[in-house]
């Protein structure tokens, strides 16, 4: 089966329920993408003055 996101043309390897009725088939890239969707970043400032 092929990867449900439409630029994409890689081979599905696990499929994910999106919403209540909504199945995808996600490729290795994908899937690790909408494993990680929950994951908080923090971002990294630093002082504009710095630049030039």
């Amino acid at each position: 089966m092929q990867c449900s996101i439409s630029e994409c043309k890689l081979k599905s390897i696990e499929t994910v329920k999106i919403s209540f009725k909504e199945t995808r088939n996600l490729c290795k890239e994908h899937y690790k993408l909408f494993k990680n969707k929950d994951k908080k970043y923090l971002p990294n400032f630093s002082k504009a003055t710095g630049f030039q």
